[in-house]
């Protein structure tokens, strides 16, 4: 399972441009886990979830200054989180995000606006991707530690 990409590839996950990236990095709001030599960047899977959500957020309008502060908490709150990443679900409303470890089932209340990130699908986008990172028989505790 592939776990370290490549700013072009993030671009290509995320849907976002390359210079985004690139802006996002020398600003401080998102910033590879990893650099080599020669500044290589190297994002990691919790990265990706960072570049995914403010993506997110993005399209629905979020102002700058809450974005930012949206993803300040988020990357607080990803070191905290003691399941798989993989079989997280964030909701976020308003100022606040939830974290739910396994399968939400939620009914939509008309007039309650809140965004909906399912990290496992990210996950999934990815092994379709990059099929070649994947293990032929990899078992399934070994596929949601890495992840």
């Amino acid at each position: 399972m592939k776990s370290f990409f490549t700013p072009k590839e993030v671009a290509k996950l995320v849907n976002i441009s390359y210079r985004q990236i690139q802006y996002w990095d020398k600003t401080n709001f998102i910033r590879p886990s990893y650099r080599r030599r020669g500044k290589y960047r190297l994002y990691t899977f919790s990265d990706l979830i960072q570049l995914k959500v403010a993506r997110t957020l993005r399209d629905h309008d979020f102002s700058i200054q809450r974005l930012r502060k949206t993803i300040v908490s988020l990357k607080d709150l990803l070191p905290q989180v003691a399941h798989p990443l993989v079989e997280l679900t964030f909701l976020i409303e308003g100022d606040r995000i939830l974290v739910f470890n396994g399968e939400v089932l939620m009914n939509s209340v008309p007039g309650q606006s809140y965004i909906r990130f399912d990290v496992k699908s990210l996950r999934e986008e990815i092994n379709t991707q990059f099929p070649e990172a994947m293990p032929a028989a990899a078992p399934a505790q070994r596929m949601v530690a890495i992840g």
